[in-house]
Formats: C-alpha cells, sequence, structure tokens
C-alpha cells in the first residue's frame, strides 16, 4: 500500500575543495619487485638442514634497476653472499614522487628456507608465489611486525610476518585461490582474495586504513569495508564511518542518501526516497536483500536501523543488476555488519529527538551476537514548536525500533546469521482549516508496525559461492481521517532469496539466483478510493463523500529467477549482461528484461555505458477486486546511461554521467476514478559526483543533478510533481584535532512544481468557493536552501570513549516554503513554511 499511504548533489569539485585539487599531485609509491631472483642455497648450510634470514639494504635506480646492495647484519655460511648476488638481479617498478620515478633506497630480507623434499621433480611448474607491502592509507608508511595469515581452497593455512620495510614474500604455493587475511594494530582489519598462477609471482601492494585511538578515535560501532567489483554502471557508497558524520542526518547513514547525485528532496516531514524522477513508490529499499516499504520513520526524521550496525549503504539510481527488480526507478541496498568478536561493547547515543542503545560481543569462538533499541520523544516539543510557525499543522510522532543479529562461523566455509528487526510509528496529525471553520477532517491518525526475522547461509565451495535467506515478518498499518474514513490493513511478507556466484575461467564470472516474494494482506477498508495524487492540484477529499466497504484478503505471489554474467576479453574491459524474470501473480503477467552495461578502464578514468528494461507490478492494492482494478497490467522503463569516472589521487575523484528513462504503461487515475495504464513519462539529466574519501583531516562530497521529469497522463505533457531542475550539494568534515569535529552540509535546489489558482467559484450546494486551477504544474515555488552544520567533541570519560554532539539543522534558519494556504475564497494566499532550525544536541559512548 505504499502508493496509497503516499496519497494522504558539469562540476569538477565546486568550490569546497577546488583549491586543494589544483595543486593535486599522485600519491608517491614504494618500490615492488617486478622480477624476482631465487637465491643459490649454500650446498655446506642446505646439507646440515640450516636456514637463515638475511636482512639487506638495497639501492634501487630511477630504471629499477639494483644500484648497490649491502648486508645489514651477517650470518654467515655462505648466505649472505647467495643473498646478495640473488638481489643484484632483482628488476623492481621503481618508486615514484609526483607521478616521475625516483631512486629509493629499501630494506628486504631475503629467506632461507629448506623446502620438504618430493618424490620427483614435477615435469611442470604447478607452483607460484606472492609478495608485496604493507602501506599506510594516509602517511604511505610500512606497516612492519605484521602477520598475514593465508588461506588456500583446501584449508591449507599459510603465514608470513612483514618485515621493516613491510615487505613479505609467500614462496611455493599451489595454484589457486588464496584468501588474505590482516589484522593490525591500530588499523582495520582487511581481507582480499589472490589468485596464484604457476610460475608467476603476484605483486601486490596492501594499504591499510588506520582506526583512530583515544580522544581522536573515530565513530562509534563503525567499521571499514572492502570495496567490490562493481557490477551496475553506477554504484555509489557511502561508508557507516562516514555517513555517520555527515552534518544534517543526526548520524543516520541512511538519511546520507538523500545527498547523493540523482536523489531529490523529499517535501518536509515526508519520509520518501525520489530517485531521477521516479515516484517515491518506484524505488526500492533492500536491507541485506530483502525489500523494506518504510525505510524511514513517520515525519522523515531518522530510519528505522541504527547506524552503527551498518556497514554500507549503496544507491544505484538506474541500470541496477539483474539480481534486483520489481521496480523501475532506483535501488538503494543496505547491509548490516556482523556482531564485533574482539570483546563485550555496549553504546548509547541520547539526544533531543530520541534514545538509543547497542550491545554487542561474542559467544564463545564462534558465535557472536548484536542487540540495539531506539525509543523517541520529539513528540514532547515538536508539536507546539510547529504550532508557533504558523505552519498550519501540529503533529505529535512517537517511534520505535529494535534489531538483534545472531552469527555463527561454522568454519573456514559456512557461515550462519540469525536477525530479527522491527519498527513502530505513531502520529497525529492536526490541520488548523484555512477558512477557520471547523471540519470533522482536522485530525489525521496514521500507524505502522513491522516485525521481522530472517535466516542467513552462506557457503564457499573453492569454485562456487552460494548465499541462501529467508525473511518472515508481519506489517500493519491504520490510517484514519477523523470520523471520515478509516483503513486497517495486516500483511504478512515472505522473501526467499538464493545467489550462486561462480568463476568459470579467468575471464568470465557467472551469476545466478531465485527471488521469491509472497505478501499477503488482510484488509478493512471504508473510505473513499483515493484520487490520484501526483497530477492532481486538488488533493482534498470530496465534500459528499461516498464510502468504498470492503473486507477481505488479497495475495501477491511474485517469482523471479535472474542470471548474469561478467565477461572481461581484456583486463582495461568489462562487459555485464544478463537477464530477469518475472511472474506476477496478482496480474497473471511474466515479464522478461534484459540488461548489460560495460566499463572500459584507460589509465585512471573509467568510462561506463548501460541500458535495460525493468518491471513493476502495481502496488498492494491497486489490483485488488473491490478496491482496485484486476485488470492492470505492469509498468515498464528503459533506463540508458553513459558516463564516466576519474581519480585525481588515491582519495579524490570525480564522475559525470548522463542518463534517459522511458516509461509505458503507467498506471493512472482514469475519468472515473479507476486505474488503468494509459501513463507514460520521460526523464533525462545529468549527475556530477565528486567524492574525497575518509582518511585523512578532511573528508566530504559534491553531488550536482539537472534533470527534468516529465508525465503524459492525459494526452499532455507535463512536469512530474516532484520534478527538481537543480539539486546541488556540499558536505564536508574536518578533524580539527584534541577530539574537535566540524562538518558542513549546504543545499540548493529548485522549488518543486505547483498548480497555481487562477481564481474560484462559489459552490452554493456546498457553501464554499472551490479553487480554479491554471495548466498542471506550471509554476514553481521559490528555491530551496538549506545550511547544516554538526560539531562533535570526542573524549575519554573513565576509560570509556565518549562523544558531544550538536546536529544544527536549517541553521541560519531559513522559511523554505513547503506549501500555499489559501483564505476562505481563494482571494489572498500565505505561504505554508517548512521545518524551523532544529537543533539535535546529544551524547554518545561506548564501552
Amino acid at each position: 500500500m505504499h502508493k496509497l499511504r503516499t496519497g494522504i548533489a558539469a562540476f569538477v569539485f565546486g568550490t569546497l575543495v577546488a583549491a586543494s585539487t589544483a595543486r593535486a599531485q599522485p600519491a608517491p609509491t614504494p618500490p615492488t619487485v617486478a622480477t624476482y631472483v631465487q637465491a643459490e642455497y649454500p650446498q655446506a648450510a642446505h646439507d646440515a638442514g640450516r636456514e637463515a634470514t638475511v636482512d639487506l639494504e638495497i639501492v634501487i635506480g630511477v630504471d629499477g634497476l639494483v644500484r648497490d646492495a649491502r648486508v645489514v647484519t651477517p650470518v654467515g655460511d655462505g648466505f649472505d653472499a647467495a643473498a646478495l648476488a640473488a638481489v643484484q638481479k632483482f628488476v623492481f617498478v621503481p618508486a615514484t614522487k609526483d607521478g616521475q620515478p625516483i631512486a629509493a633506497k629499501i630494506q628486504y630480507r631475503y629467506t632461507f628456507k629448506i623446502a620438504a623434499p618430493e618424490p620427483a621433480p614435477p615435469a611442470v611448474i604447478t607452483t607460484g608465489q606472492i609478495e608485496g607491502r604493507l602501506l599506510s592509507r594516509t602517511e604511505g608508511t610500512p606497516i612492519a611486525g605484521v602477520e598475514i595469515v593465508v588461506t588456500g581452497a583446501d584449508a591449507s593455512i599459510h603465514r608470513v610476518t612483514t618485515d621493516e620495510a613491510g615487505t613479505f614474500v609467500l614462496v611455493d604455493l599451489p595454484a589457486g585461490k588464496y584468501h588474505i587475511a590482516i589484522a593490525a594494530l591500530d588499523h582495520a582489519s582487511f581481507a582480499q582474495d589472490e589468485e596464484v598462477v604457476p610460475g608467476e609471482a603476484a605483486s601486490v601492494t596492501y594499504r591499510l586504513t588506520p582506526t583512530l585511538t583515544g580522544e581522536d578515535a573515530g565513530a562509534f560501532g563503525a567499521v571499514a569495508t572492502i570495496e567490490a567489483p562493481t557490477r551496475e554502471i553506477t554504484r555509489r557508497s557511502i561508508g557507516g564511518e562516514e555517513a555517520m558524520k555527515v552534518a544534517g542526518t543526526r548520524g543516520d547513514p541512511l538519511r546520507a542518501v538523500e545527498l547523493l547525485p540523482g536523489v531529490a528532496r523529499p517535501p518536509s516531514g515526508q519520509g520518501m526516497i525520489i530517485v531521477r524522477g521516479s515516484a517515491p513508490g518506484d524505488s526500492q529499499v533492500f536491507l541485506d536483500g530483502a525489500p523494506v516499504y518504510e525505510l524511514y520513520h513517520l515525519g522523515g526524521l531518522t530510519s528505522f536501523v541504527n547506524g552503527s550496525l551498518l556497514k554500507r549503504v549503496d544507491l544505484y539510481p538506474g541500470n541496477f543488476s539483474a539480481r534486483y527488480g520489481r521496480r523501475i526507478g532506483g535501488v538503494i541496498e543496505a547491509e548490516l555488519r556482523d556482531p564485533r568478536t574482539d570483546g563485550y561493547h555496549a553504546s548509547t547515543d541520547v539526544n533531543m529527538i530520541d534514545a538509543s542503545v547497542l550491545v554487542e560481543g561474542p559467544i564463545g569462538d564462534k558465535a557472536s551476537f548484536a542487540l540495539a533499541g531506539r525509543r523517541s520523544y520529539i513528540d514532547a516539543w515538536l508539536g507546539p514548536v510547529l504550532k508557533s510557525t504558523g505552519a498550519g499543522v501540529a503533529a505529535t510522532p512517537v517511534y520505535t525500533d529494535w534489531q538483534a543479529i545472531a552469527t555463527y562461523k561454522a568454519g573456514l566455509h559456512d557461515k550462519l546469521r540469525l536477525t530479527g528487526y522491527g519498527s513502530t510509528d505513531d502520529i497525529n496529525i492536526l490541520i488548523a482549516d484555512p477558512s477557520g471553520a471547523p471540519t470533522n477532517r482536522d485530525r489525521i491518525g496514521l500507524a505502522n508496525s513491522m516485525n521481522r526475522i530472517r535466516a542467513d547461509w552462506t557457503h564457499t565451495w573453492p569454485d562456487v559461492d552460494q548465499a541462501i535467506s529467508l525473511t518472515v515478518g508481519k506489517r500493519a498499518y491504520q490510517i484514519g481521517v477523523a470520523a471520515a474514513l478509516a483503513i486497517d490493513a495486516d500483511v504478512l511478507d515472505v522473501f526467499g532469496r538464493a545467489d550462486w556466484k561462480a568463476a568459470i575461467s579467468k575471464k568470465v564470472e557467472l551469476r545466478w539466483g531465485l527471488d521469491i516474494q509472497r505478501v499477503v494482506v488482510d484488509m478493512n477498508y471504508n473510505a473513499p478510493l483515493i484520487p490520484q495524487q501526483e497530477g492532481n492540484p486538488d488533493k482534498s477529499l470530496p465534500d459528499a463523500m461516498t464510502n468504498t466497504q470492503f473486507a477481505g484478503r488479497g495475495t501477491m505471489f511474485r517469482p523471479a529467477g535472474f542470471v548474469e554474467a561478467a565477461v572481461t576479453p581484456i583486463p582495461a574491459l568489462e562487459i555485464v549482461a544478463g537477464v530477469r524474470v518475472d511472474h506476477f501473480g496478482e496480474i497473471s503477467e511474466w515479464a522478461v528484461d534484459p540488461r548489460a552495461t560495460a566499463r572500459y578502464t584507460l589509465g585512471t578514468t573509467t568510462f561506463k555505458a548501460g541500458l535495460g528494461r525493468f518491471s513493476q507490478p502495481p502496488a498492494e492494492g491497486e489490483a485488488l477486486r473491490g478496491i482496485g482494478n484486476p485488470d492492470l497490467r505492469a509498468e515498464h522503463a528503459m533506463h540508458y546511461d553513459f558516463g564516466f569516472d576519474h581519480k585525481l589521487s588515491e582519495r579524490i575523484s570525480f564522475g559525470v554521467e548522463g542518463y534517459y528513462k522511458h516509461l509505458d504503461h503507467m498506471i493512472v487515475a482514469g475519468a472515473s476514478g479507476m486505474r488503468n495504464n494509459s501513463g507514460s513519462g520521460r526523464i533525462y539529466g545529468v549527475e556530477v559526483a565528486g567524492r574525497w574519501q575518509p582518511g585523512g583531516r578532511f573528508s566530504g562530497f559534491l553531488s550536482y543533478t539537472l534533470s527534468r521529469s516529465e508525465r503524459n497522463d492525459s494526452g499532455t505533457w507535463r512536469l512530474f510533481d516532484y520534478d527538481q531542475t537543480h539539486i546541488l550539494t556540499l558536505s564536508g568534515t574536518e578533524k580539527l584535532g584534541h577530539g574537535w569535529e566540524l562538518g558542513g552540509t549546504f543545499r540548493l535546489v529548485s522549488g518543486n512544481p505547483e498548480t497555481p489558482v487562477v481564481g474560484s467559484i462559489f459552490d452554493a450546494d456546498v457553501d464554499k468557493y472551490r479553487p480554479l486551477y491554471g495548466a498542471v504544474n506550471s509554476a514553481r515555488s521559490s528555491v530551496f536552501h538549506r545550511l547544516d552544520i554538526r560539531v562533535e567533541k570526542q573524549f575519554q570519560l573513565s576509560g570509556h570513549r565518549c562523544a558531544g554532539y550538536l546536529d544544527l539543522q536549517n541553521a541560519y534558519n531559513r522559511q523554505n516554503r513547503e506549501g500555499t494556504a489559501y483564505n476562505f475564497d481563494y482571494s489572498q494566499r500565505a505561504d505554508t513554511p517548512g521545518l524551523p532550525i532544529i537543533p539535535s544536541l546529544g551524547i554518545k559512548g561506548e564501552l
């Protein structure tokens, strides 16, 4: 019933980073081994069973050749001379500074180890090696003394420790895939898969992200992540730690999605996601792969998930993978992290709007748990504040939410996870009638609840990865407008997913799976048929209402399957092609949606393009006999994208992307009010994205969207209700030192379209004036702009990490216009202001 309930950032980077990027140079890089030469083992030492490690100092020229080498600490027995003879034949990739090769001096540790005797030499070379270096991501300095654990596909374990230069080498590894795991003190954990090729040396450089300690510690509960290969043409991601620092979001990573390119500003107080000019109900939010219909609590202040539990949030604004379906707009994927296993932890966050608590820790050696909960108390003061601004609306929202996670790692190849989550919302709205006359519709009551449980099993074979999940839960909602209407519904959701991924060869990866959805709705409906809201200037209920009575059940069974192949014919080019097949049981319709994307990398620039077909069934209730039209068909969209991404340095990047979307079979209300598929639409625009990744004192992003979204539901093209021509966002966070951080977010957005009132006419039958409207959406409200500021001070209290913060929304109290109110005969008008300045002063702490 999402649509039914809805019825009631070309800039290169912008002024935020221009001064820095104008001078930005490529980050310096250390020398790495390009040609490794095996030393000749001293025969006498070998016969005596002696092994040794020789520390050397090597001078490398700008051409990568060894210019000088000496033994730092001699060990004798011929090892020193053998090591010197070998390293003098090494060839390196030279070190660079400002993009130019330079001479360098490094420390290198050469290890002599007697290999286990073999019955006979192999006819062919079957082993290879992994060699590399471990560096700090922010400073570029080597990290010494760190143990690296390498696990083979056969569960064999190999261990090596980095030397003073941060280098390491693992030799004589059987060909195949290996999992690299690194846990360095004061650095984020790192994991990466590598492949060993017979007779070759895989040369790698790993850069670990420092995790600050003491009073400069980072966000509570946030974790670092490793970027996965991008399968969609565009994926815009915000890591948990970065997103919790964005000003104006109250530390909610999901709220930060609203600031990314392609995402429009929702009307004040409405928790909706508007992606690339699509209707709010045309985009889907997934939590660990299961669809979520209410991302935000009522009023749109915060999402229903504790931000400290989020691992990452990905936005796919268009041309998303065949893994996702049943939507023609965009996709947001939120992923929960596993609970911590390094001890027991508790954190809390108490502010002026709500309070939350999180407890997590290990259960034995293989399991861990996390429990979180939150409750609001904004109802105690928001209503009076809104009333004092003359907003004409007084609201008293109350919300709660909870999350529970239990993870069990049965071994190297299996993990089981049980997740539960839920939320409740209750809001009562008092609307002041513009004429001052009492009505029977001045009170609106809305209540939602959701509770779910989910089971996941992931298993890894040598060449195949498997992930299977089952989510079961119930939703309930109630809508009431005084005595005029009442809608109550109980919904049972069942979502099943099975995903498999296999490396067919070095150049081909195959992914396939099943996606099954079953929804059962039990509804009591006593209300008039809700008129079309989008494109309708008169969204109010009629004066003389004829309620439709309905009590019954609707069942939606929507199975789907998909297959997708990622082909890399040459290292610089990746082509992803797939197809998704859906069956929408409630309307007995099949949808076959082919999709394809391509990415070509040239140096530090990646060009990308994509096209695909997307299908969407009617919303819950739209095709339900008795209150909807069972003859409705699915809506469809074609997505076309082209753009590029460019890295200025390791931490600074920007991208530009153009897109066009054609919509057909759109569901609209006909002349009789009955829904049909006669609508169409077109959406096109350009997006600019700039990122300054975390890792130093400053991090931030820029997003700009130039777009136009139009609909045709009555033979004439018009603007979409939520069309926003210009959307500019600048956001950044600076670490000031001594635990202080300062962040700001500025947003400048075109006003929403509106239909002007050009006059009025007196209706004697109801004894009131009725408005006469001009062309639909032919005017716009004033430009929206707002500055949000976040100040945070981190400190230690009795050995525990704490932080006090002030998150100030609408810092200069801009009176943004969100609507228009008229007097009784529509001869005078007044602006309806949006939210005023809202401070959220809070404190958080972690045990």
